[in-house]
């Protein structure tokens, strides 16, 4: 008998131009491989446009949370209830952000009784906490915990001038996900991880690594390496405009690092790539400023052609950071701060990028790159080639097989 699973995710990370969409997709494909794969997508309900993300899904459902307004917003709906809604969940202990969804959790329910499942996949713990998966299951139920949810919160500590209060309300959050971490965790039979550092800090007995892996890997189109022009003076920027820690690391670097680059290589052009509304990003673009919004583009390929380097100015959030890899296997280095190198071991300082520490590294290490063609060059031919090598799209086949095969067994 064929197997059959059911993957779980939110709709948020679905599109193959984002690098939660890429990872979902990947897990898909593997999963595709080995059976039957039910789909149900966590957001808007628009099929015709989540279909194609999925070609050849056995069935894709569909499933909105309900409003979870708290009491003041359920009984007076005059005093705005998503204001309420953010402020209790400021305000409210963490735990309750993770509790069923009635609406969600029911579908699953139903799900799982009426399809004879081998197991269930969840991207996120919340996604799993929304479909009621947290309790104990005699279905498999595995996480896909590429964001681990107490390191997202002690990352926001990390940005620069985070204002006090905030940073109150963001360290007491932190300290209670710490706590309450390992009894979201108890009844998950296996948990994938991207890298080995979160590996050690997982309280689970069966954890394994599912490296993240540059999306053009398993659609075959690998390249060779093509090198920039000694003379190319454009830095890229790609990401989605949704994604809040894109928009606003962004912003900062438009305000406070590029004036400064601008300044000292005059000729200097940055080139803002993704999807989303970048053009209203509320900073200073003219024609003079070197600053180009593209948006979504069809080939990327392209883009990275066009530059010299790409940067990853984020010091907070989660994410797969797929774009640091993307941008080695197209041949290109990447400065990176030390929160979006955290994970990639074999990605070393002055080796295969380079990485800052704060806004004032950010801009030397900018300048330091436009000026020596011959280090973007040194360090684009070694990432390209780590790429190669420890980034496979068999090896990240292989990594979700191997838990897999311990549950489809018969």
């Amino acid at each position: 008998m064929a197997k059959k699973f059911l993957l779980i995710a939110p709709s948020y990370a679905c599109q193959t131009i984002t690098g939660a969409g890429q990872r979902t997709n990947l897990i898909y494909q593997v999963l595709q491989s080995l059976g039957k794969v039910d789909i149900l997508l966590i957001g808007a309900k628009t099929p015709p446009f989540w279909q194609k993300y999925f070609p050849q899904a056995n069935l894709i459902y569909f499933a909105e949370r309900g409003r979870s307004v708290f009491f003041l917003g359920q009984k007076f709906p005059f005093l705005l209830p998503e204001l309420i809604d953010k402020l209790g969940t400021i305000f409210t202990r963490r735990i309750s952000q993770y509790q069923p969804d009635a609406d969600v959790s029911s579908l699953v329910t139903k799900l799982i009784e009426n399809n004879n499942y081998n197991l269930i996949i969840c991207r996120y713990l919340r996604t799993a906490a929304y479909s009621g998966l947290l309790k104990p299951s005699l279905l498999p139920v595995l996480l896909d915990l590429d964001d681990r949810d107490d390191q997202v919160l002690s990352s926001r500590l990390a940005v620069p001038n985070l204002n006090f209060l905030t940073r109150l309300v963001i360290a007491w959050h932190h300290q209670q996900m710490k706590s309450i971490m390992p009894q979201l965790l108890t009844n998950f039979q296996h948990i994938w991880v991207t890298n080995i550092k979160d590996y050690s800090m997982i309280p689970h007995g069966s954890v394994s690594i599912l490296p993240n892996i540059p999306y053009q890997f398993s659609l075959k189109s690998q390249a060779k390496i093509e090198l920039s022009n000694a003379n190319n003076l454009t830095i890229l920027f790609v990401g989605s405009f949704g994604h809040r820690v894109n928009r606003e690391a962004m912003k900062r670097f438009i305000r406070y690092c590029w004036p400064r680059i601008k300044d000292t290589v005059r000729d200097a052009n940055l080139r803002l790539v993704g999807s989303g509304q970048w053009k209203t990003l509320k900073v200073p673009i003219n024609k003079r400023s070197g600053i180009t919004i593209v948006g979504s583009v069809e080939n990327l390929q392209e883009e990275y052609r066009r530059c010299q380097f790409t940067i990853a100015p984020i010091f907070e959030g989660g994410g797969t950071k797929i774009k640091v890899l993307e941008s080695l296997f197209y041949g290109r280095t990447c400065l990176v701060t030390h929160h979006i190198q955290l994970g990639y071991e074999d990605l070393q300082c002055e080796d295969s990028l380079l990485v800052a520490h704060n806004e004032k590294e950010l801009i030397y290490q900018c300048i330091r790159l436009l000026r020596d063609p011959i280090l973007c060059e040194k360090l684009a031919i070694k990432g390209y080639n780590i790429i190669q090598k420890n980034y496979s799209f068999e090896r990240f086949k292989s990594s979700l097989e191997t838990p897999l095969s311990r549950f489809t067994k018969g």
